[in-house]
């Protein structure tokens, strides 16, 4: 009977998911930390690699550069998005749900391409720069730190915006009515009695955006010019013309895992200690403001969505603009699309077949690990979710580098195969299937499928014929959600592919550092498409919430 119980179903499933996220995640973060402890390299000991990236400030600057820059970038984003995600939930600002898909549109647009974009608009020979240099109006410079933190802060913003507009529907209304009742101001009941119940909300949005900043490797690539940050001195130390230091590189990667999994635990604390469980009988409604409070809010909510959507407009425009190289001409053409007709066929292909099949992989196993978690909790279950959890704090470089390590050589040589890149879409996004599967199975009772295995049905046809066809729409909503995201990605493709596995975001990013901005647009738009179609699916056919993303 024990042998029985332990060679089920549900026992054999879950040492399956053990074994997959082992092999794809632990192990090649446990090589490349055991490869930065390596000797192999002009090594005089294990910490080696350590004391030359402490001591040489080309190597230590880089991380107090990262730091610079994502600390920055999130204190910037909590500024515009806490008021903005108020602004919009609190009061009758015009337009409403128009603000809330352009800031989905933002969330979901690659980052990189807006990097590009504002060089096109900001750049030293940009469209508003030299406009405004015949008026004898110079701008700052779109280039090195503060061009970055400029990006990242516009990109990253709708992270704090999505949770804080969540949070708020889950304060009652009775909680500021009782404030406002006893004298407090609008300012004062937002300070001392709403901030407080947001704290595990808007801490959240703060982690996602510095994670976010921390790790991103194609903004700082495009814009930082001699401002090096850490992701970008890790994939310049893998890809170097002398054949690449994986050792020093996975030096590197430690200490960025090291930093974005800390960050992810203090986030964890934090919102723990703060997490006030309140239950929302009837959510914070609408304010009735006087017209110039309303005005003044509607404003800033419209400047700064439209500040930041500027970026893909533009795009979508110089995808129609006659290009000379790096110079726009205005002058409606279609040669750019003309132009990528011969080449984007393996890109898109390449693109559509990756993104596809670590979606389906996503949707099988994520649902499957859901289950687990929720329908058979213990110690194995737990630390399953732990992992699915630490794989959120591993950046795409990291994971990236760790494959490599891992899988480089016989009888596992995976290194710029499509199998290696499909692995790591599925493992960088299975938390997104794994979450939504876990939300719907934690409002669904176990009556029904207790029953049919009462009536004689096995776990695994109970599962396919019960809980599956209940999990479907939650299953449909993290495939969404997963094809998004994985659609975009940029970071892990740039260290694992090879000439015959590049994918329309690498395209788009080899374009841009050859000056080609009407070919780059093009492609722009053509992953912009890609990436917000099946967005529309989910919350116009699905019904789905804007806070769904995160």
């Amino acid at each position: 009977m024990a042998a029985r119980r332990l060679l089920g179903f549900w026992p054999s499933v879950t040492a399956g998911m053990l074994v997959v996220t082992a092999a794809l995640l632990l192990l090649p973060v446990f090589n490349i930390v055991g490869l930065s402890f390596s000797g192999k390299e002009d090594a005089a000991g294990v910490l080696q690699n350590y004391r030359m990236f402490f001591s040489e400030p080309y190597y230590y600057r880089t991380l107090v550069n990262s730091f610079i820059v994502s600390i920055s970038a999130t204190v910037l984003a909590l500024l515009v998005g806490v008021p903005a995600a108020y602004f919009t939930s609190r009061f009758h600002i015009w337009m409403r749900s128009l603000i809330r898909a352009a800031v989905v549109l933002i969330f979901v647009s690659p980052p990189f391409i807006g990097s590009y974009s504002w060089i096109i608009l900001l750049g030293r020979n940009g469209l508003v720069t030299t406009t405004l240099a015949e008026y004898g109006i110079s701008l700052p410079s779109i280039y090195g730190a503060q061009g970055i933190i400029f990006v990242f802060t516009l990109h990253y913003f709708p992270f704090v915006f999505l949770l804080v507009s969540s949070g708020l529907k889950s304060i009652d209304q009775s909680i500021e009515d009782a404030a406002r009742n006893l004298g407090s101001s609008e300012l004062a009941t937002f300070r001392k009695v709403i901030a407080p119940l947001l704290a595990p909300s808007i801490s959240t949005g703060a982690l996602l955006v510095f994670i976010a900043c921390f790790t991103d490797l194609g903004t700082p690539i495009i814009l930082g010019e001699r401002f090096r940050v850490l992701p970008v001195l890790i994939y310049g130390e893998f890809v170097n013309d002398f054949g690449g230091r994986p050792v020093l590189a996975s030096t590197l990667s430690v200490l960025l895992l090291l930093i974005t999994t800390s960050a992810l635990l203090l986030q964890r604390w934090y919102a723990s200690r703060n997490a006030f469980g309140t239950a929302a009988v009837r959510p914070l409604t609408l304010q009735e403001q006087p017209f110039k409070k309303r005005l003044l809010a509607a404003l800033f909510v419209y400047t700064l969505v439209g500040v930041a959507l500027l970026p893909l407009a533009n795009i979508i425009v110089s995808s129609f603009l006659k290009a000379n190289g790096p110079v726009l001409l205005a002058e409606f053409t279609l040669d750019n699309y003309r132009r990528i007709l011969g080449t984007i066929g393996r890109p898109l292909w390449n693109t559509i077949f990756f993104t596809t099949t670590a979606t389906l992989l996503c949707a099988v196993f994520g649902t499957m690990i859901g289950y687990i978690i929720v329908r058979r909790p213990g110690r194995i279950s737990g630390f399953l979710d732990t992992i699915i959890m630490f794989s959120f704090a591993v950046p795409g470089i990291v994971l990236g580098v760790g494959l490599v390590v891992t899988y480089h050589h016989q009888p596992f040589a995976m290194t710029g195969t499509a199998l290696i890149l499909i692995l790591a879409y599925f493992i960088r996004r299975l938390p997104f299937s794994v979450r939504s599967s876990v939300g719907m199975l934690q409002q669904l009772s176990r009556d029904t499928e207790e029953a049919s295995v009462n009536l004689g049905a096995g776990p695994a046809m109970t599962f396919l014929k019960i809980t599956v066809p209940l999990l479907s729409v939650a299953i449909l909503s993290g495939v969404l959600l997963t094809w998004s995201n994985t659609i975009r990605e940029l970071s892990a493709t740039l260290i694992l592919q090879s000439g015959r596995t590049v994918t329309v975001s690498l395209e788009i990013f080899n374009e841009v550092v050859n000056g080609n901005f009407g070919i780059a647009s093009a492609l722009g738009t053509v992953l912009i498409l890609l990436t917000f179609l099946p967005l529309s699916v989910l919350f116009t056919a699905m019904g789905k919430r804007e806070d769904a993303l995160v």
